[in-house]
């Protein structure tokens, strides 16, 4: 035999050796593209002496340099069985989104190193191994009996990887043991970050037995259900309107799927209203459960279903914030020259542009705030109900107004017109203070959004009190 084919398997285990260390450090691809050659080399060479890597088919005993054709026929079949967990790895998926299946690869990996290994004893080294599975095996049952609860949460891990209910980052509810981000999955365990920032640690086997809901599938969003008890006689219709009002004020709830109200129960004294809505996430319920009680409840009080009658012109008038400083006369100054209006659902209360010389106080209903430009044609800044009032920017600035408002429902406003008011300025600083720290907040409001600014802002010089003073004719100079 020429002295190159009897240095071959020598040569070629050598090589391969060192093939197999270089590109451990390299990219998959390149780390099976590597394997495949050398299994088809080692493969060939073999094939050359008339031995073949399968089961059943060396014959070492016939080739003088045996020794160096079984260490290569070991190294194919490890060489293989690598190359065979690759793709099984890539066939499960190695992203962000598929590390749930690491698990499962793992162990599939293990078993075909396994089975590659008891292949190369029984037919490449010539070892029996029955006495070996035999001798596993009762190992292997008094193992099982002694690590039964840990074998159950890992294959239970396994069940849970390949079906896949929920992966890290996901919110999850396991029946009652937990909610909150799963923040870990591992082969025994899963952790879980609840509201209360503690995390939870699950084994996999309470996590295969439990009811699992995942709440990031397919959205964020969350349904609610609320119950609204009230001990007012009023017809449930108008009941049912008033909360509709409500829900139309707590931004936290959203449009769609449309919040439902209905009538649970009615009796002689009670009724029982419950309202289906959804928010945005887990994060937003208690905001929107409390933003909902308030506004029903505020509803309920002007409505006068908490007291059995409505309040006065007056009464509305000192409710509010802007008027807390005026005693019982000043208030009823202001309440005999309010106006009164009734609108209809779409009504304009008033115009974007126009100049107005009254401030108007919500009495009932809706009223959407809202301007429009060339740039953005419709552009709501909000919603506003009973006991706020708005239109005091053009009142005390004279520029047209930056907004408009419309109401989204059947709703009533009361007027106050700016003449009813000057008397009570030149003698009340704190009503002007009030009325000037309200513009601010108008106009603080409005700028917040550039893109929807409609007008400059009223104090750029820091003169902003001045020129509401000037506008209502009042001396700065003159007693008040």
């Amino acid at each position: 035999m020429p002295l190159g084919l009897a240095l071959a398997p020598a040569i070629l285990l050598v090589a391969t050796l060192i093939c197999v260390i270089v590109v451990r450090t390299r990219s998959t691809a390149i780390k099976l593209g590597t394997e495949v050659v050398l299994l088809g080399l080692i493969g060939g060479l073999l094939l050359s002496r008339g031995l073949s890597p399968l089961p059943g088919n060396l014959a070492f005993t016939r080739n003088a340099d045996a020794p160096l054709l079984r260490a290569l026929a070991v190294v194919w079949w490890l060489v293989a069985a690598r190359a065979i967990a690759i793709l099984t790895t890539l066939g499960l998926g190695h992203d962000a989104r598929s590390k749930h299946a690491r698990l499962f690869s793992d162990l599939l990996a293990g078993a075909i190193y396994l089975t590659a290994i008891l292949i190369i004893l029984n037919s490449v080294l010539g070892l029996p191994i029955k006495g070996l599975l035999a001798t596993s095996g009762v190992i292997a049952i008094v193992l099982g009996l002694a690590l039964q609860n840990t074998l159950a949460d890992v294959f239970s891990g396994v069940a849970v990887g390949l079906e896949q209910p929920f992966h890290v980052g996901d919110r999850i509810t396991l029946a009652d043991h937990a909610e909150g981000i799963v923040v870990e999955m591992n082969w025994r365990s899963i952790r879980i970050q609840t509201d209360g920032e503690d995390v939870a640690i699950i084994p996999n086997s309470i996590v295969a037995r439990s009811q699992i809901i995942n709440r990031s599938v397919p959205t964020a969003r969350r349904a609610v259900s609320l119950d609204i008890p009230t001990l007012s006689q009023a017809r449930s219709e108008h009941l049912i309107e008033l909360v509709r009002q409500a829900i139309m004020l707590c931004p936290s709830l959203l449009d769609t799927p449309t919040p439902s109200v209905f009538v649970k129960y009615i009796g002689t004294r009670t009724t029982m209203l419950g309202v289906n809505y959804f928010v945005a996430s887990t994060s937003a319920m208690t905001l929107a459960r409390s933003e909902l009680l308030r506004q029903t409840r505020r509803l309920f009080r002007h409505a006068g279903i908490q007291d059995g009658a409505q309040p006065t012109d007056k009464a509305l008038l000192g409710s509010i914030e802007l008027f807390e400083s005026l005693d019982d006369t000043q208030l009823g100054v202001l309440a005999a020259g309010l106006h009164h209006h009734i609108l209809e659902p779409g009504a304009v209360l008033f115009e974007q542009g126009g100049v107005g010389s009254s401030l108007f106080v919500v009495n009932s209903g809706i009223f959407e705030i809202a301007s429009h430009t060339a740039a953005c044609p419709s552009h709501v800044y909000g919603k506003i109900g009973p006991g706020e009032y708005l239109g005091e920017i053009s009142m005390m600035s004279g520029e047209p107004r930056p907004v408009g408002a419309k109401a989204l429902t059947k709703a009533s406003a009361l007027e106050l017109p700016k003449s009813v008011l000057e008397g009570l300025l030149r003698d009340n600083p704190e009503l002007s203070a009030a009325l000037e720290r309200s513009v601010e907040r108008g106009l603080a409001l409005l700028d917040r959004d550039t893109a929807a600014r409609t007008c400059e802002p009223l104090d750029v010089h820091g003169n902003l009190l001045s020129r509401i003073v000037t506008f209502l004719g009042i001396s700065r100079g003159q007693p008040r």
